[in-house]
C-alpha cells in the first residue's frame, strides 16, 4: 500500500486533474484537527469514570488510633482511592476529585504507616536517595495481597473501621 492510496479518491482525483486548491488545505486539516480533538476531549471525559460514592473512616492499631500514614482501596476495576491517615486516626478517601470517595463496588485495602510520613519526620535530604523508613505497623498491612483487608463501597456508607493488630 502506498501513500497515495491511502488519500480518498476525491482527493487523489482533484490533485492528479488540477483541480485542487492547495491553498484551501491547511483550514481544511486545521478544521479537522479540531473538531477530532473536540470529540476526543468530549469522549474522554466525564462520561468514562466510575461511579463513587463518599467513604471514610478510622485506623486502629493495637486499640489506639494510628495517628498518620495512608489508605488506599484497590476497586476491581478503575483507579484506586487514597486517604491520608488524621491525627485521630481518621482518613476521607479521594479518588477523581478532593473528598469525592471510592468507586462503588469490592475494594482490596492496604494501610501504611512508615517513618518518613509522620508529620515530625525530618525532610528528606537532598544528597541522598529518598527512603520510606520502617514501617510503624506490619508490613503485611502494605500489600494488597497480604493485608486481609477488604471493603465494599455502597452509595451510601457507614464509617470504615480497620483494626490491625
Amino acid at each position: 500500500m502506498t501513500a497515495l492510496s491511502m488519500v480518498p479518491r476525491f482527493f487523489r482525483e482533484a490533485a492528479m486533474s488540477g483541480r485542487l486548491n492547495w491553498q484551501g488545505i491547511p483550514a481544511i486539516l486545521v478544521g479537522v484537527m479540531l473538531v477530532g480533538v473536540c470529540l476526543g476531549t468530549l469522549g474522554c471525559g466525564g462520561g468514562g469514570e466510575f461511579p463513587v460514592a463518599p467513604a471514610e473512616g478510622k485506623v486502629l492499631y493495637r486499640g489506639t488510633p494510628l495517628q498518620f500514614g495512608s489508605v488506599m482501596f484497590q476497586p476491581e476495576a478503575g483507579p484506586p482511592a487514597r486517604g491520608d491517615i488524621q491525627p485521630d486516626g481518621t482518613f476521607v478517601l479521594s479518588t477523581y476529585g478532593d473528598g469525592d470517595g471510592a468507586i462503588i463496588g469490592k475494594h482490596q485495602v492496604r494501610i501504611t504507616c512508615y517513618e518518613s510520613q509522620s508529620p515530625n519526620a525530618p525532610p528528606p535530604d537532598p544528597n541522598r536517595e529518598p527512603t520510606l523508613g520502617k514501617s510503624l505497623i506490619p508490613e503485611k498491612y502494605a500489600r494488597l495481597h497480604s493485608s486481609g483487608l477488604n471493603a465494599e463501597v455502597k452509595e451510601t456508607n457507614e464509617p470504615f473501621v480497620f483494626e490491625l493488630q
